[in-house]
């Protein structure tokens, strides 16, 4: 989904509707922004602690005095008792850093009878402003409902903000007028009052107290719990908005969008999360270790089958095409070892195992090879899963050459090449080491991704040349990447991204992945950086509807694919089970995913379009 630009800080959440919604959602937001104000985060500040030194100062402490000075105490004592005398001495100063701590916001609404229909638009576009807010602000949002005080709850999936939807009632105070027998008719007037009262204490006790509160929707005098969004209504078609803190005060109003279209928002019916909407036939148990293999344009999956040297190839229906037809079964030879493998449009192939030799199976033309030197590649060490190789054909110097390429387990880039009008076998060369990812451009070019030094190097391998796409500066060691893009017409429009490991950034266990979007229809570059916890499994890099690239991650639960990008996060399926391994297209919208009941499931359109091959297995 395109959004325009004005919408873009709400990009990641606003994916989570159909663009009917996502257009009424983001009016209202427009309209609401400005009306909220300046962050007002208080510092929240721990201890401060010293680390590392930031100058040298004439007082200080004498522990902290420079080893030159003490020298000069043994040596010369006459001159450092002068030089003490006249604060000539030099002292180390330390650096104090405040520690930051846990900072949060907190939204309470009141789903009570008074806020039931149009008011509650308000409440959704508030949640998604909020939780927008305190991001950029690197704080947490957590929200509540007012008839249930202390109890919060995270804002980072949709199915979150369909609780807010399906909290609300038709009484008072809800679940408090249950618990302490009031009367509805008499207290309703003080109800809201208290109500805010009790969670003012409940959020003045917690750890850590937020530092900044909104009450929305509730009718009570004063600020509410810092700032109060009062929701009533002005008219058939709007609603009076006031913004109340002790900085200001500001009113407005908004006219209401088409009550069909908000009464599917208000049902919960986002229709964004992917939906399973075909089950087509699969044969055999897939693998549960062997991520799919996704051909260039997406047109064919591919997945190894458990206990056989065979794999499955689906051809995927396209647009109102509904194919039924079981999946085409490709097998290799039961005394051969299949060490790296490709897909070419339905054709799975791969770089095969026997004796002291390599055969390139269905890579035509090549045909076989003598297997390197142990020290370059080692096949012992390369049958966990299988390596990532392409065959490319094209012309040099006027005669046909094919030349396939396949990356090392340790990183090596191996190319043969192969001059179709010689008699001579394949030329085999190690092209590149410290490769971080190869993956197809067509059928005669690849894209490369290699770190040099303190660069990494993007690059557009042919047949037998190639091309630096960008040089891009890197300090420190990456340890994994991926790439992704393809050409329009003469431009080229893609990127890449490498992870680095971080100690402090995120704690001990943590990765950063610096993105880097390159293209040729951009007068200059975007690039970001995300940190994300250990336990998140990053599987690939995609190119979003707003021509920006984004991480694809499986949540740490695995039960959830996510896309991570600069504005922040999305959740693009939702599986019943576990997902045990996951593959992204690098040329189109697609991700292709095994689940741990062993169903292929296949992602396309934004998520939005899903297919599922029945299967079941476990290595």
């Amino acid at each position: 989904m395109r959004l325009p630009d004005t919408l873009k800080p709400w990009h990641a959440w606003l994916g989570w509707f159909d663009p009917e919604l996502a257009g009424v959602l983001g009016e209202l937001m427009l309209r609401l922004h400005p009306m909220l104000g300046a962050f007002r985060m208080r510092a929240l500040r721990g201890a401060v602690e010293p680390e590392g030194i930031d100058d040298l100062r004439r007082r200080g402490s004498y522990e902290r005095l420079l080893l030159s000075e003490w020298a000069m105490a043994e040596v010369v004592p006459e001159e450092f008792d002068r030089r003490a005398a006249a604060g000539e001495h030099l002292f180390l100063s330390p650096k104090l850093v405040a520690r930051e701590v846990d900072a949060l916001t907190v939204a309470v609404f009141d789903t009570g009878p008074t806020q039931l229909g149009a008011p509650r638009l308000v409440h959704v576009a508030m949640w998604i402003l909020l939780a927008q807010r305190a991001q950029a602000a690197k704080a947490r949002f957590a929200w509540g409902v007012l008839g249930k005080p202390g109890e919060l709850h995270a804002a980072d999936t949709p199915q979150a903000l369909k609780c807010l939807l399906d909290a609300r009632t038709y009484t008072p105070g809800g679940a408090v007028m249950a618990r302490d027998g009031l009367d509805p008719e008499h207290a309703a007037p003080s109800l809201s009052e208290r109500l805010e009262r009790e969670w003012t204490l409940r959020l003045d006790a917690a750890d850590p107290s937020p530092g900044e509160r909104w009450s929305i929707g509730s009718h009570a005098h004063g600020y509410g719990l810092g700032h109060r969004v009062d929701v009533q209504r002005a008219s058939q078609d709007e609603l009076a908005i006031v913004i109340a803190a002790r900085q200001a005060r500001r009113e407005g109003r908004l006219n209401l969008p088409d009550p069909n279209v908000s009464s599917r928002l208000l049902r919960g019916r986002f229709e964004s999360v992917a939906r399973e909407q075909s089950v087509l036939p699969s044969t055999g148990r897939l693998s549960l270790k062997q991520p799919p293999l996704i051909s260039f344009g997406g047109n064919s999956v591919a997945v190894p089958l458990i206990g056989e040297n065979a794999a499955n190839v689906y051809r995927l229906p396209r647009g109102t095409m509904r194919s039924q037809s079981p999946p085409k079964t490709t097998r290799w030879s039961k005394e051969k070892t299949l060490l790296a493998a490709t897909l070419v449009g339905r054709h799975f192939g791969g770089v095969i195992a026997h004796s002291d030799r390599l055969e390139f199976w269905q890579l035509a033309p090549l045909r076989r090879a003598d297997l390197p030197p142990v020290e370059e590649f080692d096949p012992a060490a390369s049958r966990a899963r299988l390596l990532p190789c392409f065959v490319l054909n094209g012309t040099f110097n006027a005669s046909p050459h094919a030349r396939v390429l396949l990356l090392s387990g340790q990183g090596r880039l191996l190319s043969w090449t192969h001059n179709q009008f010689t008699a001579r076998g394949a030329e085999y060369q190690i092209f590149a080491g410290r490769t971080l990812a190869i993956a197809n451009a067509g059928n005669d070019h690849a894209l490369h991704l290699r770190q040099l030094g303190n660069e990494l190097h993007y690059e557009f391998l042919g047949v037998q040349t190639g091309r630096i796409l960008e040089k891009i500066a890197l300090q420190g060691e990456a340890r994994a990447g991926f790439v992704c893009g393809r050409w329009f017409g003469s431009g080229w429009h893609g990127g890449c991204c490498v992870e680095q490991p971080v100690g402090g950034h995120g704690g001990e266990r943590s990765s950063i992945w610096r993105v880097f979007l390159r293209s040729q229809h951009r007068a200059k570059s975007a690039d970001h950086e995300i940190v994300l916890p250990a336990d998140w499994k990053v599987v690939g890099l995609r190119m979003n509807a707003a021509d920006e690239l984004d991480l694809i991650a499986l949540r740490p639960d695995r039960r959830a694919v996510v896309s991570i990008g600069a504005q922040g996060r999305a959740t693009l399926y939702e599986s019943p089970y576990q997902i045990s391994v996951a593959s992204v297209a690098t040329d189109c919208d697609m991700i292709a995913l095994v689940d741990l009941r062993g169903r292929l499931v296949v992602l396309r359109d934004n998520a939005k379009s899903v297919l599922l091959y029945a299967g079941g297995g476990d290595d």
